[in-house]
């Protein structure tokens, strides 16, 4: 079974559950925080959340939050000032709960698979079809299931990611299409662990 943890990059994994609402808001609350989730906001920045057991007596949330601090660092010396940012972070009941943003899916990416996770990816659209080509996709909120192939939804109109799970993925914008998957309602899909989705939502 995979098990993620920041803690051994010295950043906890986790997990946030949202409640549906037609009004997305503009930040994950970090005590809502109950599984890892990425929010891909409408203005192309994202948020991830991480929940994890934290009984580490070597180290405290302080040396935890510098350490975070400093990894992200790198990434705002490549893509820019607040390119990546600790933006809450904290300890209650023996679990610690982080929220990290990212100013577009690229520097989320590069983070994401620097930890070694490639758990997350934004395709292009040739890339999609290539890859996920021969998928039928759901048209979300259509109450008869209504399918369609890839090649009317992996368009240059939407854009597309691909989660693995286990992982709640938000959308500011709402979701169209999905393969894969669970869709809680129109700005929320959960993938089980073992599991992915290819999910198209609006710019």
């Amino acid at each position: 079974m995979k098990k993620r943890t920041l803690l051994a990059l010295g950043l906890v994994t986790a997990t946030v559950a949202l409640s549906s609402c037609n009004s997305m808001p503009k930040e994950i609350n970090v005590e809502d925080i109950k599984e890892e989730t990425l929010y891909m906001r409408s203005d192309g920045s994202g948020q991830v959340a991480y929940v994890e057991d934290f009984k580490e007596k070597y180290l405290n949330l302080d040396e935890l939050k510098g350490y975070i601090s400093s990894e992200l660092s790198v990434y705002n010396k490549k893509y820019g000032e607040k390119a990546a940012e600790l933006s809450k972070i904290e300890l209650n009941g023996g679990k610690v709960r982080a929220v990290l943003t990212f100013k577009s899916a690229e520097v989320y990416t590069a983070f994401n698979s620097k930890k070694g996770e490639n758990n997350t990816k934004f395709p292009t659209v040739a890339e999609a079809l290539s890859e996920f080509g021969e998928l039928t996709f759901t048209e979300a909120g259509s109450e008869d299931d209504i399918k369609k192939a890839a090649d009317e939804v992996l368009t240059d109109k939407y854009n597309i990611a691909v989660i693995e799970g286990p992982m709640l993925f938000q959308t500011g914008n709402k979701i169209k299409y999905y393969s894969g998957g669970t869709l809680d309602d129109e700005h929320h899909i959960r993938v089980d662990e073992g599991n992915k989705a290819v999910v198209v939502y609006s710019k």
